[in-house]
This record gives C-alpha cells, sequence and structure tokens, in this order.
C-alpha cells in the first residue's frame, strides 16, 4: 500500500513541477511579448518626431 501511495505522490509532485515550469515559460514569454512591444513603440514614436522635424525643416 505504501507503493501504491508513493507511487501517486511522485505523480503530483512531477505534476505540479510541470505546471510551475510552464507558468514560469509562460511568464518569461509574456515579458519577451511585452519588451518587443515597447521597443517598436518607442522607435515609431522616434521616427515619428524625425519624420517630423524633417518636414518642418524642408518647409522653412
Amino acid at each position: 500500500m505504501t507503493d501504491d501511495d508513493s507511487g501517486a505522490q511522485d505523480r503530483r509532485e512531477t505534476k505540479a513541477a510541470r505546471h510551475l515550469e510552464r507558468a514560469r515559460a509562460g511568464g518569461e514569454a509574456r515579458a519577451d511579448y511585452d519588451a518587443t512591444q515597447q521597443a517598436t513603440e518607442d522607435k515609431t514614436v522616434r521616427l515619428k518626431a524625425l519624420r517630423l522635424a524633417k518636414e518642418k525643416a524642408d518647409r522653412a
């Protein structure tokens, strides 16, 4: 009977470890996605400012 209990405990621990690993990987993926989005926004703002400055200089 203790073998069955031990096996069940091992399976529960393995399942919990897999769950934690997936959650950690998901968090990392989300952080990467957010960082990429922020970099894109920053670049867009910078390029727009450059474009507007060039247009203003061209008009002058």
